[in-house]
């Protein structure tokens, strides 16, 4: 008996030794960052690939796209690529000897020699790495594939991740309203034992009041506070100098809560609310089912830099049949002037409630049909006062729609879109497709597996009525829901 205790605890032991030349190898951070950077593309190598003479883009010729985001494996053009976890180069294969030593695999790396010297196979190049890149490589190799390789912020205990809100000034109501129900959600998991075994803990920093500020606090989460992601962040825009930081930690900003102007394209950077130019574009094709657009459409909205493009750009990508003028108004005279001089019969108002209301009354005046159509977050929701009455009695010529960025059962209890208790809401949301996506990707966290698991919540519900549509193609996660005199259209 005591002979088989031995050799089990022999074959154990075995198995949670290092392998041969691995335990010399660089094991900093910041190394086997760089290596993991390198393997996968996201930063390219000094000195570009060859397959024969032939150079090849860095990109193209990433470790990850044919050998695996970890290591497990792959085909390219016809050809196996294999596994390559530290412990299977380190074991024969196929009749060939293991590689058995850190120089070996260099040079199967950089020179196309394999294991008993056999060539390597194309479309495996040949890498002329610098001594600095052979030492992150390799040592990034040394853990690829096992709990080691985890991305920045996961730990065996906790996942760190930050929020970026606003503080201070007229928006801190709120940026602690979504910090509330982001926090509040994280707790509750955590009672209940977190994600494999890990607490979720975040980490706000205030975005201050400028760009330069929000620049600054996403720098100090990324860099300093080393987080895995960003979740529910106030940031309606990414500052281009923020990028580099991004693409280089991989840091995914989740179900972020600002109003871009256009779309996301950016495979890092999900939005929870539809872009501006979405919503136009979307609220012009409902127009388009219910009234006459025959006349053309005059699109009036507060002068803001890039409104007037996404406006644009929303009628183009329409492909609407129809003809359009789009122009800024500033007061009572110039929305009196646009009125005047055009013949369109559908105005479409992107501006405060007090110019809608002006718009409402001079088209209500004149005797001819009109279709009004306003977006909620410039004029807020016709479900209160004097609005909510203007909307319920019926006009013989003037119809009149509300795009929300959101389903209507968001505010279909009354509250204003901009309510406090509406901002809670959507951190909580924020939250929970953050936890969900996390779950889907496994024990072993890193940036690649957590994308394609944010992917695929393409109809995930994790609160009644807020649908998540995310996938490769659409980065904003609520559709856009329109009310019409009292009766709603998603």
């Amino acid at each position: 008996m005591r002979a088989v205790r031995e050799m089990v605890l022999g074959v154990m032991l075995g198995l949670l030794a290092e392998p041969a030349a691995f335990a010399d190898l660089p094991r900093s951070a910041e190394v086997l960052d760089h290596g993991r950077a390198l393997y996968r593309g996201t930063t390219a190598l000094l000195n570009a690939p060859r397959v024969g003479d032939t150079l090849l883009p860095v990109v193209a010729a990433a470790c990850a796209n044919c050998h695996g985001a970890r290591g497990q494996g792959g085909a390219e053009a016809g050809v196996t690529a294999p596994a390559i976890s530290w412990r299977r180069l380190m074991e024969p294969r196929e009749g060939h000897d293991a590689y058995g030593s850190k120089e070996r695999i260099a040079q199967a790396i950089e020179e196309g020699t394999g294991r008993g010297g056999v060539r390597l196979l194309a479309p495996m190049p040949a890498y002329a790495l610098t001594e600095s890149e052979r030492e992150a490589v390799l040592a990034y190799l040394g853990i690829i594939g096992t709990e080691a390789d985890q991305a920045q912020g996961v730990f065996t205990d906790r996942i760190l991740v930050g929020a970026l809100l606003p503080l201070q000034g007229d928006s801190r109501s709120q940026g602690e309203r979504i910090q509330t129900g982001i926090r509040e959600y994280f707790e509750t998991v955590n009672r209940k034992g977190g994600i494999f075994g890990r607490r979720v803990e975040l980490i706000v920093e205030d975005a201050g009041t400028s760009a330069n500020d929000a620049v600054r606090g996403v720098e100090r989460l990324i860099r300093e506070r080393q987080v895995f992601a960003l979740v529910g962040s106030m940031l309606p825009e990414v500052p281009v100098a923020l990028w580099q930081t991004i693409h280089r930690y991989g840091t995914p900003l989740v179900a972020t809560l600002g109003i871009p102007l256009h779309d996301s394209t950016e495979r890092k950077l999900t939005y929870a609310l539809p872009s501006i130019e979405r919503q136009v574009q979307q609220l012009i094709g409902e127009i388009g089912r219910h009234c006459d657009i025959h006349h053309g459409f005059a699109a009036l909205h507060v002068p803001a830099a890039g409104l007037g493009g996404a406006i644009e750009g929303a009628f183009v990508k329409g492909a609407v049949d129809a003809s359009f003028v789009v122009r800024p108004v500033r007061g009572q005279a110039d929305v009196d002037a646009q009125l005047r001089g055009t013949t369109a019969q559908v105005i479409l108002a992107l501006a405060p409630g007090s110019t809608v209301r002006a718009i409402r009354k001079q088209l209500h005046a004149e005797a001819r049909p009109h279709c009004l159509a306003t977006l909620a977050m410039f004029s807020g929701t016709p479900f209160s006062g004097s609005e909510q009455r203007d909307l319920a009695t019926p006009t013989r010529h003037v119809k009149e729609v509300v795009g929300l960025p959101m389903p209507t059962s968001v505010v279909s209890s009354g509250q204003p879109l901009d309510g406090e208790g509406l901002w809670t809401l959507l951190g909580d949301w924020s939250a929970r497709i953050f936890v969900e996506a996390l779950s889907r990707t496994g024990r072993i966290v890193d940036h690649e597996e957590f994308d394609r698991a944010l992917d695929s919540l393409y109809g995930f519900e994790p609160i009644k009525g807020l649908r998540a549509n995310y996938s490769v193609q659409q980065r904003h996660g609520l559709s856009v829901a329109y009310i019409w005199r009292g009766t709603s259209h998603e």
